[in-house]
């Protein structure tokens, strides 16, 4: 008898980011850098999509949405990017998951991808995106 084959992992993000030690930290790191050269004023690059139609995408605000919540405005924070919470809470899983020591992290990605998988969350994140995106351009948010 042949092996069955594995499982499609399709729906695996925060779980690849923890096992993937190197591309996690990296994605993190970058993360914290336009983060912090936003802090400064500095824009490392305009959004495309604004600047090509005039509406924001479904990522903007989110700069500034952190910053209003780093300054303890979580109104402004909701007001600039409802999502960003959830984003935010992502990256701590990620970073949660890369700094406890490997002999666990491996099983943590492995529950984290199963949890994942069950869930399909990152499916229903994007379709709330979009639906977000869509009432933000409807000016209801």
């Amino acid at each position: 008898m042949s092996p069955s084959p594995a499982k499609p992992r399709r729906w695996h993000l925060a779980a690849v980011l923890i096992a993937d030690v190197r591309l996690g930290r990296l994605m993190l790191l970058g993360g914290c850098l336009c983060g912090l050269l936003s802090l400064f004023g500095i824009s490392l690059f305009p959004c495309p999509w604004r600047a090509a139609t005039g509406l924001p995408c479904p990522g903007c605000g989110m700069t500034r949405s952190a910053l209003s919540l780093l300054r303890g405005d979580l109104a402004g924070s909701l007001r600039e990017n409802a999502l960003t919470w959830v984003i935010l809470l992502f990256w701590l899983v990620v970073a949660i998951g890369l700094a406890v020591p490997a002999k666990y992290r491996t099983e943590m990605a492995e529950r984290i991808g199963e949890w994942e998988q069950r869930t399909r969350w990152p499916l229903w994140f994007g379709i709330l995106l979009v639906a977000y995106t869509l009432t933000r351009w409807a000016g209801i948010l």
